[in-house]
């Protein structure tokens, strides 16, 4: 190496993540191992021995293909690939052809690892499986996050621990006392001779069943007490329980340890003195919203919610489930608001949501996608109402940021407010006729979930929704075409248009490009299976547990899942920093190397996976 080069190339280093974190002796002693290379225009690189090698670009534009010849990526400057390029049978396996005049510097890789064991989020990222690139890449953002509170928490956290255990053949007279001059709780929960939870009763319920109904209080507690009862575990997130709160309007829930013993409750007073849990503030506040105006107000605070998530490095599946609940409370709030305008619902009815927000997957730029399903035996003045209902929310949601639908697929929309039996018939013709339109609505109606309103009418349609979708072989073979049109932009950014904001910058939309795929072809593996989940987390959970995915596909698929989910988030973030419009337009031109090299690992994951689903079924 000549020595008038090292500072040359320690410079360049400096400024290449994972290389800037590198003290000035280690780079020093790295640079002196470099070997560089000049590759002219369609010259290859030569790796005839079993070396494994790292390169970065210098200068230059590099073609990756695959060892069957297609095309994998294309690279530039201060991009990083490598480690054995001729390693069969392997997600490394390619070869390097030069596009123009390209300066490549080359590390073996062995000694490279040796150099910078001393490094452990260095060697991470240097590492060679992919997953372990992909977490220290969290890693990197989390040094990079101010983390100023443990923003959620485990029940256990928070739950009080002072209970009432009581027998159910203890009298409610004793039950009472033991409430009241013992304890001084609220509630108290009835256990059997194992301590297994059977039961509970509130000092409400005492004036409702024992002091309204002149109950006699020599009775066993039994007699009176609750028995289908809503309980969270003790390493559950604090979310699960306001998740309970939320959907059934309860106020306490008992907290059970893994032997389904109780441990303490929570109630929404413990929540709301929990100052460092932002989202229960929201909620509890959304809850008690007496117009569409003090709602319009609280919207401006889910930023704050979300901006302090990504704080506390919460994953993107629990930020989607917190995101998720704050967008169920508004719309349970304000058809709570649209009665009080119009009076008490004609006939049953159940408010749906689909699309994302069913699955809990909300984002800060998600729209509506919900419906309404009313009663066989609604009139048609039972719809007039529930038109002028709908308009009235969808209207108000859009004014709380959560814009309208631009495919209509909303309650005010008269098609998809519909009687039960419409509903049913919507699901049979959909799943027998997967043409293109109807394949649309499928796809916007394949998951759904009750918000408010009768859930035995929801349960009807959704049995009837599973039993069609689920193992259903042409309609797998219709969606997996349908998501295979969208394939994972594959090349180098600063050289392949992808798509134009506004501003006439090249983007890229990481939901078309990654996540709405990734969630397509699990959604479609899960629905062969069988599958009820609806969250994608969940689903590859399932067909892990399943052995449909083996344990490196589901860890690849997972970990990518994960990464291209904090990358939105992240950009959305910086949208809010930055006062800019919220959306899923990521900018690659702005992202270091090793971030563009981790999209496109990103990518090649989503890519690898759809090609296997094709070779499974047949497309």
């Amino acid at each position: 190496m000549n020595n008038e080069l090292l500072p040359n190339i320690v410079s360049f280093l400096q400024t290449i993540y994972p290389f800037n974190l590198l003290p000035s002796t280690a780079l020093n002693d790295i640079a002196q191992t470099v070997d560089i290379l000049l590759l002219g225009p369609e010259e290859t690189i030569e790796n005839d021995d079993d070396s494994t090698n790292l390169y970065i670009i210098r200068t230059g534009v590099v073609q990756q293909n695959n060892l069957d010849g297609t095309l994998r990526a294309k690279l530039g400057e201060e991009d990083i690939f490598g480690f054995n390029l001729q390693q069969n049978n392997s997600e490394f396996g390619y070869s390097i052809l030069a596009i123009e005049n390209t300066l490549l510097y080359r590390f073996d890789y062995a000694s490279l690892m040796a150099s910078v064991g001393a490094y452990p989020q260095v060697a991470s990222s240097l590492a060679l499986s992919l997953k372990t690139r992909l977490r220290a890449q969290d890693a990197k953002q989390d040094s990079e996050q101010h983390t100023h509170q443990n923003y959620l928490r485990p029940n256990s956290d928070i739950a009080d621990p002072k209970i009432a255990i009581v027998s159910p053949t203890d009298t409610i007279q004793e039950v009472a006392h033991q409430m009241r001059n013992v304890i001084g709780v609220s509630c108290a929960f009835i256990v059997d001779k194992n301590s297994i939870l059977i039961g509970m009763i509130t000092d409400k319920d005492m004036t409702k069943r024992v002091v309204a109904q002149a109950k006699n209080v020599h009775e066993p507690i039994s007699s009176i007490m609750t028995q289908d009862i809503h309980t969270v575990y003790e390493d559950e997130l604090v979310m699960s329980a306001v998740h309970l709160m939320m959907k059934h309007n309860i106020q306490n829930i008992p907290v059970l340890n893994n032997q389904k013993q109780v441990t303490g409750f929570i109630t929404p007073q413990h929540l709301i003195q929990n100052d460092s849990v932002q989202s229960i503030f929201l909620l509890d506040k959304i809850r008690h919203a007496d117009s569409i105006a003090a709602l319009i107000d609280l919207s401006k605070q889910r930023s704050a919610v979300f901006q302090s998530m990504m704080e506390s490095n919460a994953s993107p599946t629990t930020i989607g489930q917190v995101l998720s609940m704050i967008y169920d409370a508004f719309t349970y709030r304000l058809i709570e608001l649209a009665i009080d305008q119009f009076g008490q619902p004609p006939c049953k009815f159940t408010w749906i949501v689909a699309g994302s927000h069913a699955r809990n997957e909300v984002h800060l730029a998600s729209d509506q996608d919900n419906a309404i399903i009313l009663a066989d035996d609604a009139t048609g003045s039972d719809r007039i109402y529930f038109n002028h209902f709908a308009m009235y929310v969808c209207k108000a949601l859009s004014e709380l940021d959560y814009s309208l639908c631009t495919g209509r697929f909303m309650a005010a929309t008269p098609k998809w407010c519909q009687k039960a039996h419409i509903w049913q018939e919507y699901y049979r013709k959909w799943s027998t006729n997967p043409e293109y339109d109807l394949l649309l609505n499928l796809n916007v109606f394949l998951e759904i979930r009750p918000v408010y309103g009768d859930e035995g009418l929801f349960e009807n349609v959704d049995a009837c929704r599973h039993e069609l979708v689920s193992k259903n072989m042409s309609l797998t073979i219709a969606m997996l075409r349908n998501t295979l049109r969208t394939r994972p932009p594959l090349g180098i950014f600063k050289h392949l248009v992808l798509e134009k904001d506004g501003n006439n910058n090249k983007v890229l939309n990481i939901k078309k490009a990654a996540i709405s795929c990734m969630v397509d072809f699990i959604r479609i593996h899960s629905l062969m299976e069988g599958g009820t989940a609806l969250n994608t987390s969940e689903r590859m959970e399932f067909l892990h547990e399943n052995n449909v995915l083996n344990d490196v596909t589901y860890q690849d698929l997972s970990e990518t899942y994960h990464y291209v989910n904090r990358l939105r988030f992240q950009h959305q973030l910086q949208a809010i920093q930055n006062e800019k419009p919220i959306d899923n337009q990521l900018q690659p031109d702005l992202f270091g190397s090793f971030e563009r090299q981790h999209i496109k690992d990103a990518f090649r994951i989503v890519s690898s996976f759809q090609e296997l689903m094709k070779m499974k079924f047949g497309v």
